[in-house]
C-alpha cells in the first residue's frame, strides 16, 4: 500500500510540473554551441517534490505502468516534453551552454545543465534528466495496454446505487501490478450542480465479518461519471479470490462545502 501512495505522489508531483512546464514558448536562441548542449533526446533521472526525493525504483515503475517522463529538444527550436507517455509540443530557447529558456502552457520556466544532467525546477519540486530516449505511446495500443495490465481481474458488474445522487457500479475485481486487491467502480455524478466526493467510510469495511481497511476516494464532476480503484491493505489480502462477503460504506460529500449528502452501505458477494 505504501508503494502505491509514492506512485501517486510522484504522479502528482509529476503533474504539478506538467502545469508549469506544459507547452514550450519563445525563439530558438543564435548560438550554436549553446544549443548543442540541449539539443537531444532526455528522460527523468530524479524528481524531488518538497523535499521528499524519488528513487530508481520509484522511477521505473512509473515506466512500467506507461507513465514515462521525457524530454526531446530539436535543433529547429522545438522541444518535446513527454508527460506519461503523452508528448506536449512546444519550443525552446538557449541562454547559454547551460541555461534555456522552456515556455509551457504560457508559463516560462528556466532549464539549467549541470554535470551533464538538465533540470526543471519550480515552487519546491524539481525534475532532473539525463540523456536518454522517452518514446511516446503509440496509438495501437500494444505497448501501453502490455505494461498496465494488471496481474488477475474477474468480471462483477453489480450496480450497488442508483439514485437521485448517483450511480454506483462495480465494474469487477482485481490484482493490479502493485498486488494491491480491490474493486474498480464506476460513478455516475448525477447531480446538476455539485462536485462530489466519493469515499470509503474508514472503519467500515470487512471480508467475511473481519474488518480491513479500504482505499477509495475520487471526486466526479455535475453530470459526469469516473472509473476508480479502492483497494485493501495488503498485508491482510493478498489475492482476489479472499474477497468474499464485503461489506462496507460508501459516503457522498459535497466537494466544495464538505457537506454530507448520502451514505451508502454495500455488500459485494
Amino acid at each position: 500500500m505504501k508503494r502505491k501512495l509514492l506512485v501517486c505522489a510522484l504522479v502528482a508531483c509529476a503533474m504539478t510540473l506538467c502545469l508549469a512546464l506544459t507547452g514550450c514558448g519563445g525563439g530558438a536562441g543564435d548560438d550554436k554551441d549553446a544549443k548543442e548542449a540541449f539539443i537531444g533526446s532526455w528522460k527523468l533521472a530524479g524528481m524531488v517534490s518538497d523535499g521528499e526525493e524519488a528513487t530508481a525504483e520509484d522511477i521505473a515503475m512509473l515506466d512500467a505502468f506507461g507513465m514515462s517522463v521525457g524530454l526531446d529538444v530539436n535543433e529547429d527550436g522545438t522541444c518535446a516534453l513527454i508527460m506519461f507517455g503523452e508528448p506536449l509540443d512546444g519550443t525552446w530557447e538557449a541562454k547559454s551552454a547551460t541555461e534555456a529558456k522552456f515556455t509551457i502552457d504560457g508559463s516560462p520556466i528556466t532549464a539549467t545543465i549541470t554535470d551533464g544532467k538538465l533540470q526543471m525546477t519550480d515552487d519546491g519540486y524539481a525534475m532532473t534528466f539525463e540523456r536518454g530516449e522517452v518514446k511516446a505511446n503509440s496509438n495501437d495500443g500494444d505497448s501501453k495496454a502490455a505494461s498496465t495490465t494488471d496481474k488477475n481481474t474477474v468480471a462483477v458488474d453489480k450496480v450497488l446505487v442508483d439514485d437521485e445522487n448517483c450511480t454506483i457500479t462495480v465494474l469487477n475485481k482485481k490484482q493490479d501490478l502493485l498486488d494491491d486487491c480491490g474493486y474498480t467502480f464506476k460513478v455516475e455524478n448525477k447531480t446538476a450542480d455539485k462536485t462530489i466526493l466519493f469515499m470509503a467510510e474508514y472503519g467500515t469495511f470487512s471480508i467475511d465479518n473481519q474488518m480491513v481497511d479500504f482505499t477509495l476516494t475520487e471526486t466526479v464532476k455535475p453530470g459526469m461519471f469516473v472509473e476508480t480503484f479502492g483497494y485493501f491493505d495488503n498485508t491482510k489480502v493478498t489475492d482476489i479470490d479472499a474477497m468474499k462477503n464485503v461489506a462496507g460504506t460508501i459516503s457522498l460529500m459535497d466537494n466544495d462545502t464538505y457537506d454530507a449528502i448520502a451514505s451508502y452501505p454495500i455488500e459485494i458477494a
